[in-house]
């Protein structure tokens, strides 16, 4: 699609809209052309930042209480999983 700035500036979101669903938007300043074109998606989850939100060992957690392990265990190995 292409437009020029002044169409494209009156009709801003719907055109953003378009570009967000695949098409490349071609907006024409001043005799220059100007591309949107639409980045592959990624998931939210590719996308997301990673937080190291432990400041130990995380098997220091789990074998820090040895009682509740044991019974954790002794549950596991009743469920017969």
């Amino acid at each position: 699609m292409r437009v020029t700035a002044t169409e494209f500036g009156k009709s801003l979101f719907p055109v953003l809209e378009r570009a967000l669903r695949g098409e490349t938007i071609e907006v024409v300043y001043k005799g220059a052309i100007v591309k949107l074109v639409p980045s592959p998606s990624a998931s939210k989850l590719a996308r997301a930042k990673r937080q190291h939100a432990l400041l130990c060992d995380p098997g220091s957690i789990v074998h820090s209480d040895r009682a509740l392990l044991a019974e954790l265990e002794s549950e596991w190995r009743n469920t017969g999983c």
